[in-house]
């Protein structure tokens, strides 16, 4: 399958879910399915092709919750009890923002 046939919109949901979490609300739990699933062939069919877009969309988690689906940076849920052992342990003086 090509690239021409994704919305580009779908190229969308990478660039922002690459800053900060991005969430859709989508009908179902089965419509988030289908959305996530379509989001991935999209992620390896820009592989395929060596899209220019292939290293921010490969720092994306893409997530369900309920019908929810959540695009966010692939270590945002990590990041702030990290921080805090580095903080705690010393290895910083402050937060990184």
């Amino acid at each position: 399958m090509s690239l021409k046939s994704y919305a580009p919109v779908l190229f969308d949901v990478y660039k922002l879910g690459s800053e900060k979490e991005f969430v859709f609300n989508c009908k179902s739990e089965k419509a988030a399915q289908a959305l996530r699933h379509r989001l991935h062939a999209l992620r390896r069919e820009m592989r395929k092709e060596n899209h220019w877009l292939v290293p921010v969309a490969e720092r994306v988690k893409l997530s369900i919750r309920g019908n929810l689906l959540v695009a966010h940076p692939a270590d945002s849920e990590l990041v702030p009890e990290l921080e805090e052992a580095l903080l705690r342990q010393g290895f910083r003086k402050e937060k990184v923002k």
